[in-house]
């Protein structure tokens, strides 16, 4: 299978875990998981995923996090109208509504969705894909998806979907695990063990590259990165 970042087909084994087999792209080095586990299989892996006391844990810290997050970005967009893909428990979407923003947040978890309306009752959550959403023809100014991307076993329709919903002259704020960070140990079996590389949790691996390839091949015009000293990619997409 070529890479779904570059379409390279050039690509060597880089390492086995548990009964995963994970491949790296000699092009533009996207890790991923070469044996995909079924929908199946990833629901019933997901079905215990949301722990309550873990996501509503430090809130208010979150919400200061993501508030400072936003407002770095939000002189790239004039429009107000805010979405969080993957919300979970809707810390980032209360700090978008806290500086002004029409605050959304979608998230596939049902229990997820039910604490978020309990915790933050003012602003709008749905239990909705992201694709449902791109079929509806919704658009929003800006876009944030933290720590999403790498779950999916389907790429190309999450990043179209994006595309689709993401309103002209906005902006898409999104962040995954950075494999190419500078304070990223090189050594594999530490990777492993320290839960870096997890699968089927954690199916892609992107470096700044690899992701910038893919986002610009589903039509994205600009990308750019923010600093970031933790081996995190944070990547603003734009659409024109």
């Amino acid at each position: 299978m070529s890479c779904l970042a570059c379409k390279s087909n050039k690509k060597e084994m880089y390492c086995r875990t548990d009964s995963y087999e994970l491949f790296k792209c000699l092009n533009c080095s996207l890790i991923s998981v070469s044996n995909m586990p079924t929908d199946s299989d990833l629901n019933n892996f997901y079905n215990n995923y949301f722990k309550t006391k873990q996501y509503t844990s430090k809130l208010q810290s979150k919400i200061r996090r993501a508030k400072k997050r936003l407002k770095s970005i939000r002189k790239y967009s004039k429009g107000n109208k805010f979405i969080d893909v993957g919300c979970n428990v809707g810390f980032a979407v209360e700090a978008a509504r806290q500086i002004g923003f029409d605050a959304n947040g979608i998230d596939l978890d049902a229990s997820a969705i039910k604490v978020a309306n309990d915790l933050f009752p003012t602003c709008c959550f749905s239990n909705d894909s992201l694709e449902a959403l791109a079929r509806d023809k919704k658009q929003y100014d800006v876009i944030y998806c933290s720590e999403v991307i790498e779950h999916l076993s389907s790429l190309d329709k999450f990043v179209d979907s994006l595309l689709t919903i993401l309103a002209p002259g906005g902006v898409l704020l999104l962040t995954t695990p950075d494999m190419g960070h500078f304070a990223l140990t090189k050594n594999v079996k530490k990777l492993i063990k320290e839960r870096f590389i997890r699968p089927p949790e954690h199916l892609f691996y992107f470096n700044k590259q690899s992701i910038k390839q893919l986002f610009l091949s589903h039509g994205f015009t600009r990308i750019k990165f923010m600093i970031s000293l933790k081996p995190t990619i944070k990547m603003l997409g734009f659409k024109n």
